[in-house]
């Protein structure tokens, strides 16, 4: 979102001429590329209709604009009709007598046309709103499956953009940022080319002043304004950057801002870099004048030199200067409008070009559908495994670790050693760098899923805002009312402070109602509930009294006799009384742990 800040000035954006005009056959061929990888088939034949009809609007808009003329003329110089051989064969074809009423029929032929060619327009932008929003729609579904399928969302959070990012804002600021501009790029190109050629074509002087004018009038905005904008988005995103970082140590920090009374010091920086923001913000408007300035000074010049050329230069200086200015009103209300869209919307491609980079690798559709290892009958075995993210030092090393059915083992060592990431190895979150993950002498890769095989009790579990059975069934239809009783009782759930039934208490937004220990132990009546054959615990007495880890202890060791394989993560050596074997994770290595 951030690389929005500096494109808060983007109705400006023709200002960069110079380089957009070096980049623009770059810019759109790297968006007809995204298209084509990041679009269904469907999307892009509903895509090409709409260029189409785009271009058949713009055609229309050609049309209508030029019918304008000869009737404008035909209005303002009662001579007119005999002067356009053109005309005067309409005219008597049609078997119109009369001129006044000739010049009435074609007004209203004219008012028929635009009215039909705006209905189409409407109907056309209709149909372009519903195809982004379904595009919208299709690629942050097709993300968000690619995020849980492919088991990324780690790496994308240590890696690339963030699962937020990909999944939910890059989808709408492509549509928004990059398929509308190209759509309104190919639209507004087809109204300037056709419109250009139609001038070279009709009088070569209306195309090169108006040429010239332009032409002058955007060096003019990018030589005084394009240098001072920049500055002013750059300095705004900056002082934005730095206004939220203090609004958010004011929200996350509030117990301790409100108990050490440091109100006014954050309250202080935070206005502090709100007013340069502000500040940067309302110059930026006020610059927003200056190409409406410009345009009107286009405008006048323009008129003023057709007059010239009229009065001094034409034969026939009534009958051209209203022909010759009624040309140059559409290509200043037309012509220009459509020239600084075709930038705009090259500036929009140009900032949004990284939404292409962020969508392509997680909206591509898995190359086959990976087998589910659900259950296992020997054992799970690591072999030689090494991790790291990215281009960091390795977490792991050479890491080697047998785990038989129906065991519990022990993990511990401090915090930073790599705990957490050998469990999310072994679940699959993370494929090695190099070594290999068995599960009954099966390779653990790209093509196996063990997520069935797991059930994952973290640190920090996470609770929905509904009620207790909601978050013991967690997403599944079906509930059952004496197994989420059995589950709440093996996880040594109590909450002596809910009213009613107890499977029916709220438990507030994230679990608010409750204490740690008790999010803790209903994230435990979860994974015993959906009966997966093996349960890892990381630090599941953490947040316990040692009454309540006791009880805990005691179910554990009745859910070990059933059959079930545990891996528990613990700093709380008690807690290791029911493991078979113990190991210390140090120095990227597993060791047997020696009391």
């Amino acid at each position: 979102m951030q690389r929005f800040t500096n494109g808060s000035n983007l109705q400006n954006s023709f200002i960069y001429v110079p380089l957009l005009a070096l980049n623009a056959r770059k810019i759109i061929l790297t968006a007809h590329r995204g298209f084509r990888h990041l679009l269904t088939d469907a999307q892009l034949g509903k895509t090409r209709m709409i260029l189409l009809g785009q271009t058949l609007l713009a055609c229309a808009d050609i049309i209508g604009l030029g019918s304008m003329v000869p009737v404008l003329m035909l209005a303002l110089d009662h001579s007119f009709l005999e002067k356009s051989s053109k005309l005067r064969f309409i005219f008597s074809q049609l078997g119109f007598t009369s001129e006044a009423n000739f010049l009435k029929t074609l007004i209203g032929i004219i008012l028929l046309f635009f009215l039909i060619k705006g209905l189409l327009a409407f109907f056309l932008q209709q149909f372009i709103r519903k195809t982004a929003s379904e595009i919208a729609y299709s690629l942050s579904h097709r993300a968000y499956n690619h995020v849980f399928e492919a088991r990324s969302y780690d790496r994308l959070n240590h890696d690339g953009p963030g699962f937020n990012e990909v999944v939910f804002f890059s989808p709408f600021y492509f549509v928004s940022g990059t398929y509308i501009p190209y759509l309104t790029l190919m639209s507004e190109l087809a109204i300037v080319v056709l419109l250009t050629a139609f001038f070279t074509w009709y009088n070569p002087f209306i195309f090169f002043l108006i040429v010239g004018l332009i032409g002058g009038g955007f060096f003019l905005v990018n030589r005084f304004a394009r240098k001072r904008i920049t500055e002013l988005g750059e300095a705004g995103a900056q002082y934005r950057d730095k206004a939220l970082r203090e609004i958010n140590y004011g929200s996350g920090g509030f117990t301790d801002i409100i108990t050490h009374g440091a109100e006014e010091h954050f309250r202080g920086k935070m206005l502090q870099h709100f007013r340069g923001f502000s500040e940067s913000g309302i110059r930026a408007i006020n610059l927003q004048t200056l190409p409406f300035r410009v345009n009107e000074m286009i405008a006048l010049i323009g008129i003023t030199l057709l007059v010239i050329y009229a009065y001094f230069y034409s034969s026939d200086n009534i009958g051209q200067v209203r022909a010759l200015a009624a040309l140059f009103a559409i290509a200043v209300f037309r012509l220009l409008p459509a020239a600084n869209r075709v930038l705009q919307s090259l500036m929009h491609l140009k900032l949004s070009a990284y939404t292409l980079d962020q969508l392509r690798p997680v909206v591509a559709e898995p190359s086959s559908k990976k087998e589910s290892i659900c259950h296992f009958e020997q054992e799970i075995s690591i072999r030689d495994v090494h991790f790291a993210f990215s281009d960091k030092p390795e977490i792991i090393s050479a890491l080697n670790l047998s785990i038989r059915k129906g065991e519990s083992v022990g993990i511990r060592g401090v915090s930073g050693a790599g705990k957490t990431t050998l469990v999310k190895l072994l679940m699959g979150f993370y494929l090695p760098k190099s070594g290999k993950i068995y599960v009954d002498g099966k390779i653990v890769d790209d093509s196996k899923s063990t997520l069935e095989l797991f059930a994952y009790l973290g640190q920090d579990p996470y609770i929905i805002n509904g009620s207790i059975a909601v978050n013991v069934v967690f997403g599944t239809d079906a509930s059952d009312t004496q197994k989420i009783q059995k589950a709440l009782e093996m996880a040594a759930f109590i909450w002596p402070e809910a009213t009613g039934d107890l499977l029916k208490a709220e438990v507030g937004d994230h679990g608010s109602h409750l204490s740690e220990g008790q999010k803790q132990r209903l994230a435990l009546a979860r994974a015993i509930y959906h009966n997966s054959e093996v349960l890892i615990l990381d630090e599941p007495s953490s947040a316990l009294d040692g009454a309540t880890e006791q009880i805990l202890l005691g179910h554990l060791a009745e859910l070990k006799k059933s059959g079930k394989t545990l891996i528990i993560i613990a700093h709380r050596e008690k807690v290791f009384d029911i493991c078979d074997t113990v190991y210390t994770l140090e120095n990227k290595r597993l060791n047997p742990y020696q009391p």
